[in-house]
């Protein structure tokens, strides 16, 4: 089992997709704080290595299709992107990184790993998924 650590501002009742980055919260193997107030909160996630896929071998025709669209590329980019061989910046990391989530969910994973400019990331479309959450921390 791998316990992974999330940080937020504020406490987590309910997830929606209307965010920034949809559905999607972002874990770390490490405890972390991000956040500039001074309240944060952190949550612990334990799972199993045959939860979580490796960006690497994410393949979804449609998504990658929506990825090519939404960024104005070709496929081939798009699947770079969406395999972390090559990385976007910005806000389209953010993007990709939702696509990846969204990805491993529809191929059957809770989490999918990736690399950031932090290091190790792993991203989880948290829909019907709340009650994995357990609070680790808050202070």
């Amino acid at each position: 089992m791998r316990t992974l650590y999330h940080t937020s501002p504020n406490i987590i009742d309910q997830i929606t997709k209307d965010g920034l980055f949809g559905d999607v919260l972002f874990f770390s193997p490490d405890v972390y704080y991000m956040t500039q107030s001074e309240h944060a909160v952190v949550y612990e996630i334990a799972l199993s290595d045959d939860q979580i896929i490796s960006a690497r071998d994410l393949y979804d025709e449609q998504i990658i299709e929506d990825i090519a669209l939404a960024l104005d590329t070709d496929s081939d980019t798009a699947y770079g992107y969406l395999t972390d061989r090559d990385q976007a910046d910005g806000e389209d990391g953010w993007y990709i990184q939702q696509c990846q989530a969204e990805t491993a969910r529809k191929l059957g994973y809770v989490a999918v790993e990736s690399e950031d400019e932090q290091g190790a990331v792993y991203a989880i479309s948290m829909t019907d998924r709340l009650d994995m959450l357990r609070l680790s921390d808050e202070r």
